[in-house]
């Protein structure tokens, strides 16, 4: 019980209290009336009627009053109830009393999981350790990495301390957790393990305090045995990271998510729209090294995000009033575009030198490839030109240079204007026929357009 709620029990008598001077007041009106409300009385509709609300209305606040008091009596004793019996069982481990954990889901809670998971709403997941800064942060911050939209996912302590914990407390777990860029949250006031959230969690996971906590019968609840990284060196917190990672990926496999991998490779990236190329094209890959073979697909889906949007594209290019190309622009897709969304990704998922170069030189194989098939034509030098003018005259529009930062700033819109002129110039005409005949998925993304 935290320092909040005990300060609210002293709370709890005055609700009954209040319920007893209401009724003695509105009993009193009743059966002995003074002058006043008797010459009320006497008065007729609608006087006494006022007076007879006033009693009925001071009994049903009496009624609300009790309701309140029963509703945070239970709430309180379940609470009590379950503080008990953390102690009890705390005091059971330390005289190595303690049961076993569980360290996997059966195939009964999978079940029962899995439905939850179907349903409509989201399942709420609570983590918990022993302070409730370490090892639950790291594996809620992992099972959020996974799919966020999936869980609710939270991370509580069962002795935590009080107050808002110090960085340098943290520093390794939030290093370690940085370098696989899965962020904790710092100076965070750890939560502490209660009666209510447990009951309304749909699966609960210990790690390094097994059976610390009652936890409510038919809800699936893991056991995990992982060291306490908190005051552990770094190697020891790297080790440690990789166990609880393992063990989510594990989790993850036994409830059939979508994304149960954490490496850095198998991620989304942020702020960065997802697609997966492979399979997807109706004619075989060209024959490639094996080590530029395994980026291939990588490029393929960055300039498939291009060529999906090629028809809004060249509608906004078009629609760009005076800023208009001199000629109708047709369906296009920047492979410019494409190279800087997988130079991203590649320094996201921290690919350097050789495999970056490989990663680079798959995405022009694909656009080799793609135009061999016919789904990719270069525009014409009229076009092209025409193209960068008007992309020239609508960003000098948008963002004028006199409006440009300054210094050291300076700098930034500079650069961007010149990659922006390259990605206008390195943009390509996409074939509608030829695209849907690679890629036949195309037509519900393109359903309503003009083919």
């Amino acid at each position: 019980m935290t320092e909040a709620q005990r300060a609210m029990l002293w709370c709890l008598p005055v609700f009954p209290l209040m319920a007893v001077v209401v009724a003695v007041i509105s009993t009193d009106a009743w059966l002995f009336p003074d002058v006043e409300q008797r010459a009320q009385l006497a008065a007729g509709w609608p006087v006494a009627g006022a007076l007879w609300f006033r009693v009925v209305l001071g009994y049903v606040g009496a009624l609300l009053c009790l309701g309140f008091s029963v509703a945070f009596g239970v709430l309180y004793a379940r609470e009590i109830r379950f503080v008990r019996a953390v102690r009890r069982r705390a005091a059971a481990a330390a005289r190595g009393a303690a049961a076993p954990g569980r360290p996997r889901l059966s195939a009964a809670h999978r079940a029962s999981f899995a439905a939850v998971l179907d349903g409509d709403r989201i399942p709420r997941v609570m983590v918990v350790s022993p302070r409730g800064i370490g090892r639950s942060v790291m594996a809620a911050a992992y099972l959020r990495v996974l799919d966020g939209a999936v869980f609710m996912v939270e991370a509580r302590g069962v002795s935590p301390q009080e107050g808002r914990v110090s960085p340098l407390v943290q520093r390794e777990v939030v290093v370690v957790m940085g370098m696989d860029k899965a962020p904790v949250e710092t100076e965070q006031v750890p939560a502490k393990v209660m009666a209510a959230p447990v009951r309304a969690a749909d699966l609960v996971v210990r790690i390094g305090c097994p059976d610390s906590f009652p936890v409510p019968r038919g809800t699936p609840v893991l056991d995990w045995d992982v060291p306490d990284p908190i005051g552990a060196d770094l190697l020891a917190v790297l080790t440690i990271r990789d166990d609880v990672k393992g063990r989510v990926e594990q989790l993850a496999a036994d409830l059939g998510l979508d994304r149960p991998s954490l490496a850095l490779r198998d991620r989304t990236i942020p702020r960065q729209r997802a697609s997966v190329a492979a399979g997807r094209a109706t004619i075989a890959y060209p024959a490639l090294a094996d080590d530029v073979a395994e980026w291939f697909a990588t490029a393929e889906a960055r300039l498939l995000v291009e060529i999906s949007d090629a028809p809004l594209t060249a509608a906004t290019v078009n629609g760009r009033g005076p800023f208009a190309p001199a000629l109708a622009m047709p369906w296009l897709a920047s492979v410019g575009a494409a190279e800087t969304a997988l130079q991203a990704e590649l320094r996201w998922r921290a690919v350097t030198g050789a495999d970056q170069a490989r990663a680079e030189e798959s995405l022009a194989l694909v656009v080799e490839w793609l135009e061999g098939a016919g789904v990719l034509r270069p525009l014409s030098s009229e076009q092209r030109d025409a193209l960068c003018a008007s992309g020239t005259a609508q960003r000098d529009h948008d963002h004028p240079f006199d409006q440009w930062p300054r210094g050291l700033a300076g700098e930034y819109p500079v650069f961007a204007e010149a990659r922006f002129e390259e990605e206008d110039r390195r943009t390509w005409e996409v074939v509608p026929a030829a695209a849907l005949r690679v890629y036949p998925d195309l037509a519900t993304q393109w359903a309503g357009e003009v083919v």
